[in-house]
């Protein structure tokens, strides 16, 4: 077969949960300062563990966007 074929990536969740949040912070849909519903809630609103919504939230806030 000739061709080299490169192993298949998916995002992971958790980045899916972090471009999500980037994009409603940078877009302006979430204001500066709105509370947001609590880890838990977040999970169960995305179908998600609390893990990747907390490690979502905890890059967010390494990048500066969010405070926890």
């Amino acid at each position: 077969m000739g061709v080299k074929l490169e192993p298949l990536q998916a995002p992971s969740l958790k980045d899916i949960f972090v471009e999500r949040f980037e994009g409603l912070i940078l877009s302006r849909q979430l204001a500066i300062g709105q509370k947001l519903p609590s880890e838990r809630e977040l999970a169960l609103q995305l179908g998600v563990s609390r893990p990747v919504v907390h490690a979502g939230l905890a890059e967010l806030e390494a990048r500066g966007l969010v405070t926890v």
